[in-house]
């Protein structure tokens, strides 16, 4: 929201700035920062956040109001991994021709040699800015001379003319912070709403109530001190989602003597701008330049489906996408042309195609795995990234996403698999739950012949489907077949007499890999017993979730099921000495489910795993039984079958 200010209030509000102070002053370092080799908070820790400070305001002059950032920032590198740190990134907001603009940015680094202390100043040419998408630009710098045991600082203020986007303070990173303070300063007529997220409380939060220019500035004072790193887990969204940060947004504003005005409004609101919108609703019903393909694709055309296969497999199979997540499109006409363009551009694309064969749809604004869950209750626009198209045909609900070419229609980009999305409608607008409609299915299947001296010899066989299929044909194509073969068998130590692969380029069908092949010493001989484990591949060696309790939910996007069956021939003169017993693990409300089980048929064992997990996401306090379950899985598929020679 850019805001312009009466000539009223003006001449009653000069500046509603209430300056604080840094806890810190720019370039004076304490030799213990300096010298430090190790945080003892932490002793993994590859930095520290010495001191993170920021302070928001917002500034009345005689034509506009202006929101204003200043950023405080100094770090500690420990090791190479630190080094990172040195690498910094600003997003700056825009629309249209006003964007967010930078001051005062200064950055140098700091090293102790020869027991003194050697100043490095950042150039201008260390810093460069470059497009995000259409709403973000990054202002990018990279801090000179760094090395371990440099300490590096930099400030900046960035000016804003978009009241809406009131800066977010996080005061967790990857790192652990010593010291975070963030002063946000609402002048009374600027009501915002604010939440707290993570797990960590801040140490101290207070508000101050100070007139300024004659109106009250509530200032709103966040302290954190000695927060812990963050630590990533499996099976996570963003990060972003669990950090602990105070969430800002602007909800109205109420200027003396005029109208209150809704800022933040609501999801109904927001729906009709985006019909109206010329980078939106309007792309949909308008673009009439796509008509003509649209009906050649279709000639003769009467069933609905028939029409959306044909639409989306052109939309699919022309255009390319450009790795942009985005919800506006610009130019369609020129996305045509290059036959390129943003996730927006494509599915944007699609659904004013099928509007122009009889064929409704309603856009799907949501937010990326990468991008963070949506908070519902609160009405912002920012939290949404991504757009896809939604067609109903019948009682059948098809989602539609053309930007992935190794998927068929209707199985959404994993990315897209982050709970609810908002439809964008004249009459079916509200939230939806976008639920996946395919697994994440491997089967494996293999036939091998022991020999007495532990040598197998035989053939394999993996056919994934689903999201699986998906991954195999992005990596083959994306390595190229010797590369991917070369990376499959990385942790293996197989002799590859032939590699086979089928169905790749049919994304409609199961894609497999077939492997033929020998290992020289598979099984462990001890005297006259061979002890052998039936998994040649796709054994779980370990369980992913080695901690006794999680901060976090699990969320695997979608329900995944691992078969593995495998034929073994014994040699001649052994006998099956020993088997693992049959095995039957459940979850609770059959989430998930593991079967194991191995027989003998004459001289032939066969070997059946099954693992399921049923649903996507398991909340904190189904933990417990999701890591047991593992433990119990890695545990049985570490048995080995005893043969003894007769």
């Amino acid at each position: 929201m850019k805001r312009k200010v009466s000539g009223l209030i003006l001449c009653l509000i000069v500046n509603c700035t209430l300056a604080q102070k840094s806890p810190i002053k720019f370039g004076i370092i304490p030799m213990e920062d300096l010298k430090m080799t190790l945080y003892e908070k932490d002793s993994s820790a590859s930095a520290v956040m010495l001191v993170d400070y920021g302070e928001a305001y917002i500034t009345l002059n005689a034509h506009a109001a202006s929101l204003n950032f200043d950023r405080h920032v100094r770090i500690k590198i420990l090791n190479k991994e630190g080094l990172k740190w040195a690498n910094a990134e600003i997003p700056l907001f825009r629309s249209g021709s006003d964007e967010e603009r930078v001051f005062k940015l200064k950055a140098t680094t700091y090293n102790l040699e020869n027991g003194k202390l050697v100043e490095s100043p950042m150039n201008k040419d260390a810093v460069f800015k470059e497009k995000f998408n259409r709403d973000f630009y990054i202002q990018k710098f990279t801090l000179p001379n760094v090395k371990e045991g440099s300490v590096i600082e930099y400030s900046y203020t960035v000016s804003s003319e978009f009241l809406a986007n009131f800066p977010n303070w996080q005061f967790q990173y990857d790192i652990p912070v010593k010291w975070s303070e963030y002063w946000a300063m609402f002048p009374e007529f600027f009501i915002f709403e604010k939440y707290m997220q993570g797990y960590i409380a801040p140490t101290s939060y207070e508000v101050k109530n100070k007139s300024v220019g004659g109106f009250n500035t509530q200032a709103h004072h966040w302290i954190s001190k000695d927060v812990p790193a963050f630590k990533a887990e499996p099976f996570m969204t963003s990060e972003d989602d669990y950090v602990s940060k105070i969430n800002l947004a602007l909800a109205r504003i109420n200027f003396p003597g005029e109208i209150p005005r809704e800022i933040m409004g609501t999801w109904s609101k927001y729906n009709a701008e985006l019909l109206e919108s010329e980078g939106f609703g309007r792309a949909v019903t308008g673009s009439g330049f796509l008509k003509k393909k649209a009906e050649e694709l279709t000639v003769g055309m009467t069933d609905p489906l028939q029409k959306v296969t044909a639409i989306f497999n052109y939309v699919q199979s022309t255009l390319e996408w450009d790795g942009t997540k985005d919800k506006y499109v610009d130019n369609l006409k020129e996305v045509i042309e290059k036959k390129k363009g943003t996730a927006a551009d494509i599915n944007i694309i699609l659904a004013s195609m099928l509007e122009k064969v009889n064929v409704p749809s309603d856009m799907v604004l949501l937010s990326t795995r990468d991008h963070g869950f949506i908070r519902e209750q609160y009405p912002m626009a920012r939290q949404l990234n991504y757009v896809i198209c939604l067609v109903k045909i019948g009682d059948k609900m098809l989602f539609l996403d053309a930007t992935e070419k190794l998927l068929p229609m209707g199985i959404l980009p994993e990315r897209c698999l982050n709970g609810q999305g908002l439809v964008i409608s004249k009459t079916n607008h509200g939230w939806i739950e976008i639920v996946p409609k395919a697994k994440a299915r491997t089967v494996v299947n293999s036939e091998i012949s022991l020999m007495e001296t532990g040598e197998i010899k035989g053939k394999v066989n993996l056919t994934c489907e689903g999201y699986d299929a998906y991954k195999l044909r992005h990596d083959y194509y994306k390595k190229g077949e010797p590369d991917y073969v070369k990376e499959f068998l990385a942790d293996k130590n197989w002799d590859i007499e032939k590699s086979e692969f089928q169905d790749i380029k049919e994304i409609d069908r199961s894609a497999q890999q077939i492997h033929q092949f020998a290992i020289n010493d598979y099984g462990t001989l001890a005297g006259n017993v061979i002890y052998v484990n039936p998994f040649v591949t796709s054994q779980t060696k370990e369980n992913l979730f080695k901690l006794p309790t999680r901060e976090y939910p699990v969320d695997f996007g979608s329900p995944i099921e691992r078969v593995y069956m495998c034929k073994i021939k014994l040699p001649e003169g052994f006998t099956v000495d020993e088997l693992p017993k049959p095995k039957v693990i459940i979850l609770p409300n059959n989430s998930g489910k593991y079967t194991y089980n191995v027989t003998l048929m004459g001289n032939t064992l066969n070997v059946v795993s099954m693992l399921q997990i049923n649903k996507s996401l398991f909340i904190q306090d189904e933990y417990p039984n999701l890591r047991e379950f593992y433990n119990q899985i890695v545990a049985k598929q570490a048995e080995q079958i005893v043969l003894k020679k007769n």
